[in-house]
């Protein structure tokens, strides 16, 4: 088997995968998450930030150490959101070229949906009439099946933009519940996706999400990976969250990320608008996306 690696430069989180494959198997070794908010403010000033990217170099440079302690053959590195968008994004890459030797792919919000469907479709079993959500830190892709091609659709609303305009302090007033219920409402409408399917979560709000209804003291996404979450569940962990202050979450929610306490509240929020739209539907959690993808694809 070779060993092979996929690190994610999302707008949230900083993530690497490292996986033996092969013809026949996907055996992963490591998986590691760092919250870097690299898309911090960016809606504001066009730019990733200094403070933003030296969160990304510390976290890049622990990852290199594993890649060398683990004797990684090749290793692919993806940009979405947070690079598409900013100003500095060439700046930005050139600079971890130079200080890892990795070159950055910035994936156009189409490519990241598909990539992401290839890492979930491949070891999900039962995924007929399926919608794939990811809900990343600037946008939210959906990924679906129509007339046996793979869609992709963008929606450029993420946990970090929604937390920065409407879930900054929490916990937030009624009328922010409105006004970021309304906008996110109005985004869905022109998404056009009118059938009723099999919602099926993956990354940072739906492991996250998960966790919480299963209660984890300990984050294990074995756990939680192909899990069902009925409505009336994420409408009730959405409902008692929005009353929450981040220190309450932090105490109240072990298995989660301390890191995601600032954005957890408006990404379930985000989660439960998109289910309530589509019919009401539950929500099946996959621990596999983007990351094993992008090997897939690659190898």
């Amino acid at each position: 088997m070779v060993k092979l690696a996929s690190i994610d430069l999302g707008s949230n989180s900083t993530r690497l995968l490292i996986a033996e494959v092969d013809g026949q198997g996907f055996n992963v070794l490591i998986r590691k998450h760092v919250v870097t908010k690299m898309s911090a403010n960016i809606e504001q000033t066009g730019v990733i930030s200094t403070e933003a990217f030296k969160r990304v170099n510390s976290t890049l440079r622990d990852f290199k150490k594993l890649l060398i302690a683990n004797d990684v053959e090749d290793v692919f590195v993806i940009g979405t959101a947070a690079l598409r968008d900013a100003n500095n994004s060439a700046e930005i890459i050139e600079n971890i070229r130079k200080k890892y030797n990795f070159e950055v792919e910035v994936l156009s919000g189409h490519e990241e949906g598909i990539t992401t469907s290839v890492g979930v479709l491949h070891f999900m079993q039962n995924t007929e009439n399926f919608l794939i959500l990811d809900i990343g830190g600037r946008s939210t892709e959906f990924i679906y099946e129509f007339e046996n091609k793979i869609i992709s659709k963008s929606l450029n609303l993420g946990v970090v933009t929604l937390s920065e305009k409407y879930f900054s302090n929490l916990p937030i007033s009624q009328e922010l519940i409105d006004e970021a219920k309304l906008k996110i409402e109005t985004e869905l409408s022109y998404l056009d996706i009118k059938d009723k399917k099999n919602v099926i979560g993956v990354s940072g709000t739906a492991l996250s999400l998960a966790s919480i209804f299963l209660d984890q003291k300990n984050f294990n996404e074995e756990e939680l990976h192909e899990i069902k979450i009925d409505i009336d569940n994420v409408q009730e962990i959405n409902k008692r969250i929005l009353k929450m202050s981040e220190a309450e979450i932090i105490t109240k929610f072990r298995g989660i990320d301390p890191k995601r306490a600032s954005t957890i509240t408006s990404g379930i929020f985000l989660l439960e608008i998109i289910l309530s739209h589509y019919s009401n539907s539950p929500i099946i959690i996959s621990k596999n996306d983007i990351l094993e993808g992008l090997i897939l694809k690659k190898y």
